[in-house]
């Protein structure tokens, strides 16, 4: 009991002493990113909606600024869907289908709803580290004990995150598009050290749009600058699916 009301004693303390502006305190809450060349890790992805609830295995690899390569296997070993994500381009087989899709980037800020969404960024979403530069005028803080809870409102997109306060981890990030009424959420919980810095190994999403997609993510491997390979290759009898809006071609 004397311990837990020192550690309540202490975040208090550095709550309620903060005397910094808002731009200062954003400054601070931008954490560095997780240093690495090469990301690769397993993990478990229960994937829910109105129709499904199935849970799959998912191999991540990563080669940082340049390719993101993501393969998802049913619990019984068989692969379901091979990613390959660049910087300009989405490409995925559908095993179960024999179908081969081929996108321009813009497909991936189609399903999330974040129309300003780029490759770095995704990155970072897959690191666990996607708190972006915002503008101090345009941003309220709300201070309390154990967290910092970030309002901003610069774009059609209004954005709440909330932070930890004594270690400034994200705990949860919330996106609203007011333009087509689409909410995006992701959890961070489960924290470790990895090269030093604080990662995330199990998250929760929700996406909704239309449908609500709920994702439960929990890494069970994770290791960093270890070169990886990123095999992608379409058979002969899979059917290419092409764009079927201008906007998919782009």
């Amino acid at each position: 009991l004397s311990s837990a009301c020192k550690t309540v004693h202490q975040t208090k303390t550095r709550v309620e002493g903060e005397k910094t502006s808002t731009a200062d305190l954003l400054k601070k809450l931008e954490q560095p990113d997780i240093p690495y060349n090469w990301f690769f890790a397993k993990a478990k992805i229960q994937i829910e909606d109105s129709h499904n609830d199935n849970t799959v295995n998912a191999v991540i690899r990563m080669k940082k600024d340049s390719v993101i390569w993501i393969s998802l296997n049913a619990l019984v070993g068989i692969e379901v869907s091979r990613m390959l994500i660049t910087p300009d381009s989405v490409k995925m087989l559908d095993r179960f289908n024999k179908r081969y899709y081929a996108r321009s980037f813009s497909y991936v800020q189609q399903m999330t709803g974040v129309d300003d969404l780029n490759f770095a960024q995704l990155q970072r979403m897959i690191m666990g580290n996607d708190m972006q530069a915002m503008d101090p005028t345009k941003t309220e803080i709300v201070k309390t004990d154990s967290s910092y809870q970030v309002n901003n409102h610069e774009s059609q997109i209004e954005s709440v995150i909330w932070i930890n306060a004594l270690n400034f981890t994200m705990a949860k990030k919330e996106l609203k598009n007011k333009v087509i009424n689409q909410t995006y959420e992701m959890d961070y919980d489960d924290y470790r050290l990895l090269a030093d810095r604080l990662f995330s190994y199990r998250r929760r999403v929700r996406l909704a749009t239309k449908e609500v997609y709920n994702l439960n993510i929990e890494y069970q491997k994770v290791t960093l600058d270890e070169p990886q390979k990123f095999p992608f290759n379409v058979p002969d009898k899979y059917l290419v699916v092409k764009p079927e809006t201008k906007e998919e071609k782009k």
